[in-house]
């Protein structure tokens, strides 16, 4: 026989899944709109905790789709326009702020652009989508993840409290999250990511590295030259793969832990127990990687 406590636990999981079935049940396609548009136009949304998806095709168009539950089409303004050359889509709450109270509300944009586009995208809560893109990209949420999938360009991305991935993107990278994790894999180009309180994980090719969190792991794979390389974090490890040519002036310190230089060219010039100095491959620009409690291991 199933014990009290066993019932109210299956009964509160039966209902998380019937809301969150009944929530996805009514989003329904309450706006949608499309523009001509050429090459390195530019859309912008700005959404109240709306999830957003921005991807390519081959159409010389611009096609928005907002989707939303009831309540949120009831307390929403939403609009859809064309501005000169910039497709600007809004999802924002209205009426009073004592009627914001009480949740309940779901939106998501979907948008379809040319491959050869800007956006720029802000969401007070939700996710962000971005993918298949050419162009500069400046993405800012609230509270959500947000997921880059095949871009090239400038980017900034913004979280204050979700994860940040990228999957095959070239060129500069300006990534920061208050408490989230960064992954970043296949990779290319300049990157400062930054985390109050995540892990840091960068497969890197041919650029500059700057990676801060303050609590958090620090992992990083760089192929290509040294453009300069900075890695610090309060409290996590730092574990660095460098490729065999790679060559630098480098410094290591630890507050607590311990340093671990497996490189094979590497030259010895001041060492104690919680610092290291070496040269790779008879020097070069800076390398530097500091944990106030970690250890460190190069290799």
């Amino acid at each position: 026989m199933l014990s009290s406590n066993k019932i109210f636990s299956l009964g509160s999981l039966f209902f998380i899944v019937f809301i969150t079935t009944l929530r996805a049940d009514n989003l329904r396609l309450i706006r949608e709109k499309s523009f001509q548009a050429k090459d390195w136009e530019n859309v912008y949304v700005n959404a109240s905790g709306a999830d957003v998806k921005v991807d390519s095709w081959d159409k010389a168009e611009t096609y928005v789709k907002i989707f939303a539950n009831r309540r949120a089409e009831d307390r929403f303004k939403f609009s859809i326009e064309q501005e000169d050359n910039t497709v600007k889509v809004i999802a924002k709450k209205r009426g009073s702020f004592f009627s914001w109270f009480g949740g309940g509300f779901d939106v998501r944009i979907e948008i379809k652009v040319p491959k050869n586009h800007n956006a720029h995208v802000e969401t007070s809560g939700g996710d962000i989508y971005l993918s298949n893109l050419f162009g500069v990209f400046k993405l800012d949420t609230s509270g959500g993840d947000i997921v880059i999938t095949n871009t090239d360009g400038k980017l900034r991305a913004e979280t204050s409290g979700g994860d940040i991935t990228l999957n095959k993107h070239k060129g500069e990278m300006n990534l920061s999250t208050s408490g989230g994790d960064i992954v970043c894999k296949e990779s290319s180009g300049d990157i400062s990511a930054e985390t109050s309180g995540g892990d840091i994980k960068l497969e890197i090719a041919d650029g500059k590295i700057n990676a801060e969190t303050s609590g958090g792991d620090i992992e990083i794979f760089y192929n290509g030259v040294n453009k300069g390389f900075e890695a610090e974090t309060s409290g996590g490890d730092i574990h660095v793969k460098l490729s065999s040519g790679f060559k630098a002036n480098a410094h290591f310190e630890t507050s607590g832990g311990s340093i671990k230089n497996n490189f094979s060219n590497s030259r010895s010039i001041k060492t104690s127990r919680s610092e290291q100095d070496v040269e790779f491959n008879g020097g070069g620009v800076k390398l530097r990687l500091e944990t106030s409690g970690g250890d460190i291991i190069v290799e």
